[in-house]
């Protein structure tokens, strides 16, 4: 659950306590970590292409990103149910905000994923770069929530799922 391995002392407290729920008093102990949050986290940040930089050339970092990547790990510890979690990603300004522990707006938070991905430093052609970003980030969020590559209906009809350009 956490990623790591338990210390000695941990494997042996857990070997002599002697109640029946011992496990389940494990797995709950365990949830609780701040440590789980961060270990799954790491699977949905890879999802989203999560970066601190822009990664072209001279690979410019991307201001405030970190606080994504708390958000995303707070949420996971505080078991935000995934329907909500969804929401705040892609209407995450527009809903009734999921307050935190000190008041602040959770859900406007999600929302940072659509300004991560790679950027080019000074492109040639604004306009195709501006299509190029839009793209990739169409590209990200129908991979991360549909399961589906939906950047290949930018040139063409998607070939095997019913999405056409037009869509």
């Amino acid at each position: 659950l956490l990623g790591l391995p338990p210390t000695p002392e941990e494997v042996e407290s857990f070997v002599a306590d002697p109640a029946a729920d011992a496990f389940a008093k494990l797995v709950d102990r365990l949830l609780q970590s701040p440590h789980f949050g961060r270990r799954w986290a790491r699977h949905w940040l890879d999802l989203v292409r999560y970066a601190e930089s822009r990664g072209h050339e001279f690979d410019p970092t991307i201001p405030n990103a970190w606080q994504y990547r708390d958000y995303v790990v707070r949420a996971l510890n505080a078991d935000v149910p995934y329907d909500q979690f969804v929401r705040e990603h892609l209407a995450g300004d527009l809903i009734a905000p999921r307050l935190g522990p000190e008041g602040e707006n959770e859900s406007i938070l999600g929302t940072g994923f659509w300004f991560l991905g790679e950027e080019v430093h000074s492109p040639v052609d604004i306009r195709q770069d501006e299509a190029d970003r839009m793209d990739n980030r169409l590209d990200v969020m129908g991979k991360t929530f549909l399961a589906l590559t939906v950047g290949c209906a930018r040139c063409h009809d998607h070939k095997f799922d019913a999405l056409s350009q037009q869509d």
